[in-house]
């Protein structure tokens, strides 16, 4: 590049350091990093040739338009409800965004304000939502050109502990706040199986809509439908489709144990009474026993008895609270609601230690026929280890397809949508120029399987 480019990362969680290593690479790109976590961002300015900001964008929007005024791309790797902030700050300035979230709502009623600033703003390109797409789409397009249609589309995907750091009742380890992890469970889920529309509720009954996963048998798999899957049937253009799923993979007990903290009232949001400031601190146990309806005095035995009870008698689930401590004596973290508190007594349970690994584990599966009449049966798999003392598997198929994303547009690379130039949609992922390019990190972890 002839001039100098600037790029603001706003946040410096465990993603944004394949994100800066990848970018530091180029000496012609100057990283500015903007986080309220300082030791975070003092630990990356050893690292990495990046100018530290300290700033709490939620309280700082004048601060944050400043830095973004000065930037040519800024790639926010927030919690995603603070996207649609740093999208203002950029349609303020008309300066480009990444971001490797979700598409909410939010963000997306800012896309006639993207095109009128003349700006590129580009989401949904990290692992899942990301890897994904682009690996459907490619599949889908190669499909098209031959003249057959797509009947079915299946994805799997979920971020694993390494089997043998996967002992404990969730079968689970968390990297970051697991609010978002938990808050899944009840949310409700729509998908298509043989052409009909399947509701599956949120709560206690989504546990119903479990599924063994054997394509790996050594891992023990199970995987549960996420969120909306019927709308990509648009997205993708495959109207043909008569089965359309999107799931979670996770190990075999992981959804039993949640559906245990669902029926005891511990995945909840409301703001609870006995967590504010002016009261005194409450132990896991006196919660425990507030939530099954016994005195807060009540012995361990009776408070394990009522537990069953309200777990309709189901001894593992029953086990994993115990193991996790939550009918002991430990003090309930401050929080604004329960499940606030449950994540962060999680996070102290169930964190990686520094020699313990994470893995990603994707299956795509498509039904494609043929214009001869044969049913093509083809299956795509990622499987991606994380580095001990190095970068997770997550950070790592998170973080690079954002950063090569940020690179494409630095270098003056097109992004075309059809006959548009500036886009939110998450189709701009997988058009034009960027759509070559990305799906070349794929090649390394990926192999097709057609039958």
């Amino acid at each position: 590049m002839g001039t100098r480019k600037k790029v603001l990362v706003l946040g410096s969680g465990y993603v944004s350091e394949p994100v800066l290593e990848y970018l530091s690479r180029d000496d012609n790109i100057e990283i500015t990093v903007g986080s309220d976590m300082r030791n975070q961002i003092e630990q990356l300015r050893k690292k990495y040739n990046i100018n530290p900001v300290s700033i709490d964008i939620c309280k700082q929007e004048e601060k944050l338009g400043f830095l973004v005024e000065k930037q040519d791309l800024v790639i926010s790797l927030l919690p995603y409800v603070l996207h649609p902030l740093v999208a203002k700050a950029c349609i303020t300035n008309k300066v480009n965004m990444i971001t490797a979230s979700y598409i909410t709502p939010a963000l997306k009623e800012l896309e006639k304000s993207v095109e009128d600033a003349g700006i590129t703003v580009i989401a949904e390109l990290g692992l899942d939502p990301g890897l994904d797409h682009m690996l459907a789409m490619e599949t889908i397009d190669k499909a098209k050109e031959v003249g057959a249609t797509i009947e079915s589309y299946i994805s799997y995907c979920g971020g694993l502990p390494t089997p043998e750091h996967s002992n404990n009742p969730l079968r689970y380890k968390f990297s970051w706040s697991p609010v978002g992890v938990l808050m899944n469970v009840m949310q409700p889920a729509t998908y298509l199986l043989n052409g009909k529309v399947v509701n599956v509720a949120g709560g206690i009954s989504f546990l119903d809509a479990v599924t063994s996963m054997d394509f790996f048998p050594g891992l023990n798999l199970e995987g549960y439908p996420n969120r909306d899957s019927t709308k990509y049937a648009e997205i993708y253009g495959i109207s043909s489709a008569h089965t359309l799923l999107r799931g979670t993979l996770r190990y075999k007990g992981y959804m039993k144990a949640l559906n245990g903290f669902v029926k005891l009232g511990l995945i909840n949001r409301e703001a609870f009474p006995a967590f504010r400031p002016e009261a005194n601190p409450l132990s896991w146990k006196e919660l425990l026993c507030d939530l099954v309806g016994i005195s807060p005095s009540s012995e361990h035995n009776v408070l394990k008895g009522a537990v069953l009870k309200k777990l309709g008698g189901d001894n593992t689930q029953l086990e994993a609270a115990e193991w996790l401590g939550l009918l002991g004596d430990e003090q309930v973290p401050q929080a604004e609601s329960i499940v606030d508190a449950l994540s962060k007594h999680l996070v102290m349970k169930l964190s990686y230690g520094p020699e313990e690994k994470d893995m990603i584990v994707m299956r795509d599966s498509f039904g494609i026929r043929h214009p001869s009449g044969h049913l093509e049966n083809k299956t795509i798999d990622l499987v991606v280890y994380g580095d001990i003392n190095g970068f997770s598997a997550m950070a790592k198929t998170v973080g690079l397809p954002t950063a090569m994303a940020a690179k494409m547009l630095l270098d003056g690379k097109s992004v075309h949508l059809r006959t548009e130039s500036v886009s939110i949609s998450p189709q701009v992922i997988w058009c034009g120029d960027i759509k070559s390019l990305l799906l070349s990190i794929t090649q390394a972890f990926t192999k097709s399987e057609p039958s």
